[in-house]
């Protein structure tokens, strides 16, 4: 499984609060989510993040607080995989069933800036972006799979929406 897509990045250390602030979003309306993703730490990151996008964190993602929120408001927004430096094993099980693979790859964090096109091969375990190449940890079986069923719902809502079926 390869996912390619431009970084967006982000120099904090994130916890879910800062991800997004529950009592700014009530009843979990994914517009609201994606409109308030990340908006404390980065104004503008809403406007920039698009469908398949790549969360680059030069930082830990941090445990705590509501992960499942956190994690639906950067689906939201179109963030298809995180790469950080570091990751609290709570958020990586939750990422993992919701399909949202975190890769943690510190050597490559520090090289990769807003709007390179990266490449992440989940299955062989290789970070590729900036003319360079770092190997990971693979995925596990599991959260390929989920991987592969949120991204087949996301081309689904793609086509949907382009032939006006959503109408």
């Amino acid at each position: 499984m390869v996912l390619t897509g431009y970084v967006r990045r982000i120099d904090a250390h994130l916890s879910p609060a800062a991800v997004i602030d529950p009592a700014a979003v009530a009843g979990g309306d994914p517009a609201l989510l994606a409109a308030a993703c990340l908006a404390e730490v980065d104004q503008d990151f809403a406007l920039r993040a698009g469908e398949g996008d790549l969360l680059v964190i030069n930082g830990a993602l941090e445990g705590g607080g509501d992960p499942e929120l956190a994690l639906d408001a950067l689906q939201a927004v179109g963030i298809a995989a995180i790469v950080c430096r570091q990751a609290a094993a709570e958020i990586v099980v939750v990422a993992d069933r919701y399909g949202l693979p975190i890769v943690h790859a510190p050597e490559a964090v520090p090289l990769l800036y807003e709007g390179t096109l990266l490449r992440l091969d989940l299955e062989r375990g290789l970070v590729e972006g900036a003319g360079a190449r770092w190997e990971v940890a693979p995925l596990i079986q599991s959260t390929l799979d989920n991987v592969r069923r949120v991204q087949l719902l996301a081309r689904m809502r793609r086509v949907v929406e382009e032939e006006g079926f959503a109408e």
